[in-house]
């Protein structure tokens, strides 16, 4: 499958607050690394979360991982989970997610249960690891 085709579905990217006050999207995550000129709502796409939250459509959930870069310097990466009511059991779940991807760890499985999280039905989920793995290894798999 050509990675360059365009997929036949809406990506979720920078439209992330709209489906979720739709409701087709349970979930998003944003990550910000903290650097001189790369703000928050850079992040966020420029989404306006808050007023949402304020009225309790949505929550906010931030965590911070810290890592060492290249000559030992500290990079921290804020990372901003939205989740609608009800929805806020993939906070965790995606963090231990992330969890693992800093620890090197990263496969078809795991990338279709981000799928999963975010929100992707299974026929989108397929779709999107046909175009990152060998369609033989995720019919094996059985996506």
């Amino acid at each position: 499958m050509n990675r360059k085709e365009p997929y036949p579905y809406p990506l979720h990217t920078n439209r992330e607050l709209e489906m979720m006050l739709a409701g087709t999207k349970p979930f998003a995550v944003f990550a910000h690394e903290r650097v001189d000129g790369l703000e928050k709502s850079d992040a966020l796409a420029n989404q306006h979360f808050a007023t949402h939250i304020a009225n309790g459509k949505l929550s906010e959930h931030v965590r911070t991982v810290e890592r060492k870069g290249p000559g030992g310097t500290l990079i921290k990466i804020d990372y901003y989970f939205y989740a609608l009511e009800g929805e806020e059991w993939r906070v965790a779940s995606y963090w231990l997610l992330l969890e693992l991807l800093h620890r090197g760890a990263w496969c078809p499985q795991l990338e279709w249960l981000e799928g999963k999280l975010l929100g992707y039905t299974d026929e989108q989920n397929r779709y999107h690891l046909s175009r990152m793995y060998p369609v033989a290894e995720i019919d094996r798999l059985g996506f």
